[in-house]
């Protein structure tokens, strides 16, 4: 598949491989979270652009408003800043090929 292309719909895509309509839902949300695809809502799902460099990631101010929503909804949950902390290091370590980056 080429980037802009259309997936198929959710509904469609769980009645053809015949598989509960939740696991497609959570499938495009991992390839939506992982950068492959493109939630549009009621308007379908569509494979995304690669990056440019294949090594970019999320850019500073997105990764810092995602973290800082996870360390908002922890701490709302009864975390401690250690213990959000602690958990990151420990995600961080096994993400593959990282694990010599973590300090």
């Amino acid at each position: 598949m080429r980037p802009g292309d259309a997936l198929p719909a959710t509904r469609s895509l769980a009645e053809d491989l015949g598989i509960n309509l939740h696991t497609v839902n959570k499938a495009y949300a991992t390839l939506r979270d992982e950068g492959y695809v493109i939630l549009l809502g009621r308007r379908g799902a569509y494979v995304a652009d690669a990056p440019a460099d294949p090594a970019a990631g999320m850019g500073a101010a997105e990764l810092g408003a995602a973290l800082e929503k996870l360390a908002v909804e922890f701490k709302a949950s009864g975390g401690t800043r250690e213990a959000f902390l602690a958990a990151s290091e420990r995600v961080a370590a096994g993400l593959p090929g990282e694990a010599d980056h973590v300090s």
